[in-house]
């Protein structure tokens, strides 16, 4: 992406292209979706108004107007870098893909393991071992079905976990799975900052923030930095902290209630200590950091807080207690939304 730096680096064809893309994620419902397409190079594509959308994409989620969330890993053809690939079990003797899978007899007296198709069946439904001739009719008492292996239809081999190989099908190149190479493909949400640039109508200076960050909480990279260094100390030192997750009603998102939010998260920062930290973590997710407090403590402070609010809040609250750092991601999870944690 070369010359785009800045917003006022880029041309105004760069910047009118990725405005429209940001537009065009408003209409959506906030969402640029990765799109399965069995024809493009990775399987998935994105229907957009631009015609550079990998550099608009990437650029935009540097700079804090996406939000890239995970879709999809694709393998690919470590030679050619293609995903046209098939993926099967092979030989480990002869490497002939030409294998079956099939089930196994245990012969509990002289210990023989083997396919069907190599004891005798007999008139009866019962079987020959191969191993010691001796006659098996009771499943349970004289042998017993374990799970399946693998059978070569060339060289006869059998194995119970045959290697895995890509045979690529443009380039022919045979590589173990192991080998393969991916990429990982995102959707991309919208953020509070791509928002505010689809109401002003142009791409926001980096040091401009939506105005719904007039209030006095943290832009969504300073309160992640935040949790990171919390997150650090908890590890290191087996503390503990607990957070309250702030979810904005999609129903209160029209003009009047957009204007009206700054004052909601004022009269939420002023239930907060000193040392609290309210910050932007999502388009409707606010975050509230509480550092050394518990669990129980927090809880009080979450009805204090809606206590304040009163019955017309927008807001819908939830206390989580970190103890350990996958407690975020799974409450995130929860609500839908992903934290890179």
């Amino acid at each position: 992406m070369t010359g785009l730096a800045g917003p006022g680096n880029a041309s105004p064809h760069a910047k009118a292209r990725m405005l429209a893309l940001l537009q065009q994620a408003a209409d959506r419902g906030g969402t640029i979706a990765a799109v399965p397409c069995p024809q493009s190079q990775f399987g998935y594509t994105y229907q957009t108004v631009s015609n550079d959308i990998e550099n608009d994409l990437a650029y935009l989620t540097k700079r804090n107007y996406l939000e890239a969330r995970f879709c999809d890993r694709v393998s690919l053809c470590p030679k050619c870098g293609t995903r046209h690939i098939n993926v099967r079990e092979v030989c480990p003797s002869c490497r002939s893909a030409y294998v079956t899978s099939e089930g196994l007899l245990h012969h509990f007296r002289c210990g023989y393991v083997g396919i069907p198709s190599e004891f005798l069946p007999l008139a009866d439904g019962g079987y020959k071992c191969p191993k010691c001739s001796r006659t098996l009719r009771h499943p349970g008492t004289e042998f017993d079905r374990l799970g399946r292996a693998f059978v070569c239809r060339g060289c006869g081999v059998i194995s119970e976990n045959p290697p895995v190989e890509a045979l690529c099908l443009s380039c022919g190149a045979k590589t173990p799975s192991e080998n393969l190479v991916s990429t990982v493909l995102f959707n991309y949400v919208l953020t509070s900052r791509g928002a505010a640039a689809v109401r002003a109508g142009s791409l926001l200076d980096d040091a401009e923030e939506p105005s719904i960050e007039d209030a006095p909480i943290l832009r969504r990279t300073v309160i992640l930095e935040f949790l990171e260094y919390e997150l650090k100390r908890l590890q290191q030192l087996n503390g503990r902290f607990s957070l309250i997750l702030a979810q904005y009603a999609s129903s209160a998102s029209d003009a009047k209630s957009a204007e009206n939010r700054p004052q909601w998260l004022t009269r939420i920062r002023g239930c907060l200590r000193e040392v609290d930290l309210l910050g932007h973590l999502a388009d409707e997710l606010y975050i509230v950091m509480l550092p050394q407090m518990k669990a129980r403590e927090a809880e009080a402070l979450r009805r204090r807080i809606e206590a304040t609010l009163g019955a017309q809040s927008p807001f819908t609250l939830s206390v989580v207690q970190i103890t350990k750092r996958d407690d975020l991601a799974k409450a995130l999870a929860g609500l839908g939304e992903t934290s890179g944690f």
